[in-house]
C-alpha cells in the first residue's frame, strides 16, 4: 500500500492548459472586445486567487458573485476591475466600496446606499447596471427604471457609470437568444447615451459559443475546459484532475457485505478504499466502478477500475463524464469536488 504524507485529496490544475484555453477564446474575440474572467465560486473550484493571478496579463476584468470573493482577490494582489455579479446586500456595500469593487445595481435603494458609503469614504465607485433581458433572476425590468438609475449615477460625483449587463437564459436557442439580444440592444443604446464608453456586456460562455458579441465577453466554464452545450466553435480542454489517497485494499468474496447497508458483492473482486466520500463533494449514489454507495469520507472502488498515479487514485479527469453519471452539469461537479483537496498547480 502506498504511503501518503497527507490524507488530503489532490486537485492537480494545469495552468498551461488554462493558457491554451484562453488563447483559443481570444482568437474569437473582436479587436475591441474586452475579456472578463469569471472566477466566482473559488474559480469554479479551481482556486480563485491562483487562477486570477495566472490570468492577470490576459484579462481586462474579473467577475465574482459575492463581495467577499472580490475582497479575497484584492488581498491576493489583484488590482484590476472586479465586478460583483450579484446585487449587493446593504451590509456588503461599505466593504465593497473600501476595496474598490464594481457593483451590479438594479434598485434605487442599493444605489443610494452606495452613494452614501462612497461619500463617507471619499471614494468613487464604479457601477454596472443590471438589466433583465428575460432570465427573471436579477435586474431592472424596464427601460424607464434603467434610465432613472443611469441618470442618478451620472449625476453623482461619487459614482461612475462603467457599464450595463444582462444574462441569457437559453443562449443555444436562437429564438430566445434573439429576443434577449433585442431587449439588451435597447438598454445598450440608452446607457451609451449617458456614457459612450460604458462597457455593455451580455454573453457568458453560452452566448460566446453562439457567436454573440458585445463590448465584453464574460467567460467562466470555458476557461476551465468545458462547454455549456455541444459546439465546435472553439476547442478547450479540462485543466483539473482530482486524485484521492488509496488507504487500503482488500479482497471480497462473492456475497460479502461492503460498506453500509445490505449490499452484497456479486462476485469475488479486489477493492480499493480511497479517502474520498460524499463530504468531499460528489454525491453519495453509486456510479460506474464503485462498490456500493460512498461513505462520508471513503469510497470503495473495484481495483480494476482505478488508475493509480503518484498523486493517488484518479477520481476525476473529466467533469462532463461524472456529470452524465449523476444527471447534472459540470458546473456542479467542479464547484464541489475540491472542497477538501490540496490544490497543486502545474506551470
Amino acid at each position: 500500500m502506498a504511503y501518503y504524507k497527507s490524507m488530503l485529496n489532490k486537485a492537480v490544475i494545469d495552468l498551461k492548459i488554462l493558457s491554451a484555453n484562453v488563447k483559443s477564446i481570444k482568437k474569437r474575440l473582436n479587436k475591441t472586445q474586452k475579456f472578463c474572467a469569471v472566477v466566482k465560486a473559488n474559480a469554479y473550484g479551481h482556486g480563485a486567487s491562483e487562477i486570477a493571478n495566472a490570468l492577470y496579463s490576459e484579462c481586462d476584468y474579473y467577475a465574482v458573485a459575492l463581495v467577499e470573493e472580490g475582497v479575497k482577490l484584492r488581498l491576493s494582489g489583484i488590482d484590476k476591475d472586479i465586478l460583483v455579479l450579484t446585487p449587493p446586500t446593504l451590509g456588503d456595500i461599505d466593504i465593497g466600496v473600501r476595496y474598490r469593487l464594481t457593483f451590479a445595481v438594479d434598485s434605487h435603494e442599493i444605489l443610494d446606499r452606495i452613494i452614501y458609503s462612497s461619500q463617507v469614504q471619499h471614494l468613487k465607485s464604479k457601477i454596472h447596471l443590471k438589466f433583465n433581458s428575460g432570465m427573471n433572476r436579477f435586474g431592472v425590468d424596464d427601460l424607464r427604471t434603467l434610465d432613472s438609475l443611469a441618470k442618478k449615477v451620472v449625476n453623482s460625483k461619487y459614482l461612475y457609470l462603467d457599464g450595463m449587463f444582462s444574462h441569457l437564459h437559453c443562449p443555444q436557442n436562437k429564438k430566445y437568444a434573439n429576443n434577449a439580444c433585442n431587449k439588451f440592444l435597447l438598454a445598450n443604446n440608452l446607457i451609451k447615451g449617458y456614457n459612450s464608453r460604458a462597457i455593455c456586456h451580455l454573453e457568458a460562455s453560452g452566448g460566446f459559443l453562439s457567436g454573440i458579441k458585445t463590448d465584453m465577453a464574460r467567460l467562466g466554464i470555458l476557461l476551465y475546459g468545458y462547454k455549456p452545450f455541444e459546439s465546435d466553435y472553439i476547442t478547450v480542454k479540462p485543466i483539473m484532475k482530482l486524485y484521492a489517497p488509496v488507504i487500503e485494499k482488500r479482497t471480497l468474496k462473492k456475497g460479502d457485505n461492503c460498506l453500509y447497508g445490505e449490499y452484497q458483492t456479486k462476485k469475488e473482486q479486489e477493492i480499493s478504499l480511497v479517502r474520498f466520500g460524499y463530504a468531499d463533494g460528489l454525491f453519495r449514489r453509486k456510479v460506474f466502478g464503485q462498490v456500493n454507495n460512498r461513505c462520508m469520507d471513503a469510497t470503495a472502488i473495484n481495483s480494476k477500475n482505478l488508475k493509480i498515479t503518484k498523486y493517488g487514485g484518479l477520481i476525476m479527469d473529466d467533469a462532463s463524464l461524472l456529470a452524465r453519471e449523476y444527471n447534472t452539469i459540470p458546473y456542479e461537479i467542479l464547484s464541489k469536488i475540491t472542497m477538501r483537496a490540496q490544490k497543486i498547480y502545474l506551470r
